[in-house]
């Protein structure tokens, strides 16, 4: 792609003034990656370039970033609105993360919600503050900025509404948080297996089922349901439901 052709994107700055640690930006991009697809199904978000100085990352879609290799005008044209609505999607949530948290929970089962938590854990992490950019190809953009002090607010007050939420049911919140923290990390492990094309969809799938199957936990069975069809797999989370 031409360096100098305008086109729309979502920019990440990482304001950082110490090194940042690789764990944690992987997982930040991991997140995204997982998100952008369940928004847009068989859409494909890469990184078009990193910047130093502070650290600048460039996103698109990979219709965009395939110019002039790509299918053709209208595939492009549905990437770049994919990754304008995903940009909107990401800023909608962080602004109502910082201004509106009671908000921010109800947008949560619909917007990027593991993309946000990365980043407020990266900026965290790292000690540093993180614009997160909507760019349009006329240039125009959205912009939210989150810095340290905001993003330990953040997770502190999630925090809390997680306890004051167990606190309100102590013995069934606490057996429900544990098979959906489980659910959690089984679903990241399908997702990672989907995605590194190890193995197929249902191929994964069969996998992680018998292995809960063998347990004989079935509670964790209809968590894992949850959890899948909260990702936005809900046709996975029906066959699940009829195992």
């Amino acid at each position: 792609m031409n360096s100098h052709e305008e086109v729309a994107s979502i920019v990440i700055v990482i304001e950082n003034i110490q090194p940042v640690p690789a764990l944690a930006l992987s997982e930040l991009l991991a997140a995204l990656a997982r998100d952008y697809r369940k928004q847009n199904r068989a859409r494909t978000l890469v990184v078009e370039r990193v910047e130093d100085g502070s650290i600048w990352i460039t996103l698109l879609d990979m219709a965009q970033a395939a110019l002039p290799y790509a299918k053709g005008a209208v595939e492009t044209a549905k990437g770049s609105k994919a990754i304008i609505d995903f940009g909107k999607s990401l800023i909608g949530l962080l602004k109502a993360k910082k201004n509106h948290p009671a908000s921010a929970e109800q947008l949560q089962s619909k917007a990027p919600e593991r993309s946000i938590e990365k980043l407020v854990k990266l900026a965290v992490d790292a000690n540093c503050n993180v614009r997160l950019r909507q760019v349009e190809a006329d240039g125009s953009c959205l912009e939210v900025e989150v810095t340290r002090s905001e993003a330990v607010a953040i997770q502190e007050s999630e925090h809390y509404a997680k306890e004051a939420r167990k606190l309100s049911h102590p013995i069934i919140a606490h057996e429900r948080d544990l098979d959906a923290k489980r659910a959690a990390e089984i679903a990241d492990e399908f997702e990672r297996l989907q995605i590194s094309e190890e193995s197929t969809v249902n191929d994964a799938l069969q996998i992680i089922l018998g292995v809960i199957k063998r347990s004989g936990d079935v509670e964790l069975l209809r968590s894992l349901a949850v959890e899948l069809e909260r990702r936005g797999y809900k046709e996975l989370a029906a066959k699940i439901r009829e195992n």
